[in-house]
């Protein structure tokens, strides 16, 4: 009988955080999941070290040739069997009930596809642990996601159908910001939310891709905050690209192009109350503090 989560955790040279990645999922208060580790052709010890652990609940693949991130996670979407998918980095650490909590959280609120939490990011250097909260409310998320990611993907529990009836995958064309695509991807056929309570302690280190792979990351993720001006229907030229993406990364704006960034927001604005694609109030809102960034700045 299938297990009612899968949960899928790509690995890569992450020998000495690994054994405590496995051991929060394995002593979860939830027990009725299948773990799926798909080692990505590590050069240190991480595979000797996940040899030493053993539980009947764990599916091992082994990749002899390195594939990437995301492919490994589609590799994983092909042979789970769970109702459920929840998304796990080998380098962070979930609290003991976040599979219990998400569960019961998406089995009493039928109108979400996914969920993901708040979160507490801590690190080796001796940082004091912080939390960090993240927007629950689906239509202001939806919106949000024109200026990043702000859902952590660690945290991400969704439905199967999801993949099953949407044929939604991480795209391989997106590297190191496919997690973005992702999320938006589900954003736009059905509600996402967060749920407040923090349910996964966010390892900061220096060989994460955040840090190792910052600026391609970047470009990666302007290239999907320009394609979600498609969903308006529009068609900038480039000087508006160029004023989008400094106004959806909070970057100052020369007084000379603020006009431009003032009419461009205006078009946003008018495309959307006509094709409500957003809340219309909440687009309102948030494109008036892009502007006042710009300008402070």
């Amino acid at each position: 009988m299938a297990s009612i989560i899968s949960v899928i955790m790509p690995v890569r040279n992450v020998a000495q955080y690994v054994h405590f990645a496995v051991e929060s999922i394995l002593n979860q208060s939830f027990k009725d999941f299948e773990f799926i580790i798909l080692d990505d052709a590590s050069t240190d010890n991480t595979r000797l070290v996940l040899d030493e652990i053993r539980d009947s609940r764990i599916v091992r693949i082994n990749n002899e040739n390195q594939t990437g991130n995301y492919k490994c996670r589609n590799q994983g979407l092909c042979i789970a069997q769970g109702k459920y998918i929840a998304v796990m980095d080998g380098d962070d650490i979930a609290y003991f009930d976040r599979l219990q909590v998400q569960f019961e959280f998406m089995e009493s609120n039928l109108q979400y596809l996914a969920t993901g939490s708040n979160i507490e990011f801590f690190s080796d250097n001796n940082i004091q642990p912080y939390l960090s909260e993240r927007i629950q409310d689906p239509e202001k998320n939806k919106v949000w996601l024109l200026k990043d990611n702000f859902f952590s993907h660690p945290t991400l529990f969704v439905r199967k159908k999801v993949f099953e009836y949407y044929k939604i995958r991480y795209s391989e064309n997106y590297y190191y910001a496919a997690d973005y695509d992702l999320i938006l991807s589900i954003s736009q056929v059905g509600n996402i939310t967060n749920i407040s309570k923090p349910l996964l302690r966010y390892r900061i280190h220096r060989n994460q891709i955040t840090a190792l792979k910052r600026q391609e990351q970047i470009m990666y993720a302007d290239q999907i905050r320009l394609k979600q001006l498609s969903f308006l229907r529009m068609r900038p030229s480039v000087e508006e690209m160029m004023v989008h993406l400094s106004l959806m990364k909070d970057y100052p704006i020369p007084e000379l192009k603020l006009s431009l960034a003032e009419k461009w927001c205006n078009k946003l604005l008018m495309k959307n109350n006509r094709l409500k694609v957003y809340n219309q109030e909440y687009l309102y809102e948030f494109l008036k503090e892009r502007l006042m960034c710009a300008v402070i700045k």
